[in-house]
């Protein structure tokens, strides 16, 4: 019981710094990444003698699953590397249970909870932002319909079809999804490309930005979408200084890590309303 306090309360605290953080400046610092890692295998270290040794074999055990997750989604361009270190942090805080049993899952929870509450929180970021730039927002999703009338008018005709039959059968309403989901296509990428991409100084740059744009930088090519490492940004910032590159295009993100800190306390709540939360959202 002791160990659960001292972890729960110094992972919080890793969370709440690391959540003020990416909000203050979109970026965690690795001190709070690899701090959170180190005082996770120390807690376990200290209170194996007493708990028993497999403590220390469970935290290694969650480091290694949630490392292997965070480097995938790192090379593939899906998370940034704050993201990505904190996935692994919390691979050693919660651990997988050995031997294993049931409550071996509880890591697998917790990184399902993170993707359900990071998409509705992503999506109320974003709604917020539309508001605050409704005029913007608007005059450019206009543009995108405009657009995209084809399939827009084709998914319409479907979808009317679908309120027409529903009539028949209440399960022909799930024919709307299609629509749903392309104006929720929509609306994510107006909103990115009128509140996200700025053209900003590459001294500005910090690890983890997006390029918006290719760079290219004597014969070296940096693709869009990409996050930028260190290496690279010492690269873009010297070739600022020579005056080759005056600026570059770059695609912030949502804040991603306060997700992290919901989906904790989810999980310090208890397994079970968790599962709940689960049930109720994605029928596990």
């Amino acid at each position: 019981m002791v160990f659960e306090i001292v972890m729960g309360v110094v992972t919080l605290f890793f969370l709440l710094a690391a959540s003020y953080s990416d909000l203050k400046t979109r970026e965690v610092p690795d001190l709070l990444s690899y701090g959170l890692i180190i005082s996770a295998l120390g807690i376990r270290t200290i209170f194996a003698p007493t708990t028993g040794w497999e403590l220390i074999w469970s935290g290694a055990l969650g480091l290694l699953f949630c490392f292997l997750i965070a480097w995938v989604l790192y090379k593939t361009n899906l998370w940034g590397g704050g993201d990505s270190k904190l996935l692994m942090g919390m691979g050693a805080v919660i651990g997988i249970a050995y031997p294993l049993h049931s409550s071996s899952l509880l890591l697998l929870w917790f990184f399902v909870l993170l993707l359900i509450v990071g998409a509705f929180y992503g999506l109320s970021w974003l709604t917020g932002l539309s508001i605050t730039h409704r005029k913007a927002c608007q005059l450019a999703l206009i543009e995108k319909l405009k657009q995209y009338k084809t399939p827009h008018g084709a998914l319409g005709m479907f979808s009317f079809a679908a309120v027409v039959f529903s009539f028949l059968n209440i399960w022909w309403l799930f024919l709307l999804l299609p629509l749903a989901l392309f104006y929720l296509f929509l609306f994510v990428t107006t909103v990115e490309e009128e509140c996200f991409v700025k053209r900003i100084s590459p001294s500005k740059l910090t690890e983890g930005d997006w390029l918006s744009e290719e760079v290219l930088v004597d014969d070296e090519r940096f693709p869009r979408r990409r996050a930028l490492e260190k290496l690279d940004i010492e690269t873009l910032q010297a070739a600022h200084r020579e005056g080759k590159l005056p600026s570059v295009v770059i695609r912030e993100g949502v804040p991603f890590v306060p997700s992290f800190l919901f989906a904790y306390i989810l999980v310090l709540w208890g397994l079970e309303p968790a599962s709940s939360f689960l049930k109720m959202t994605v029928g596990l």
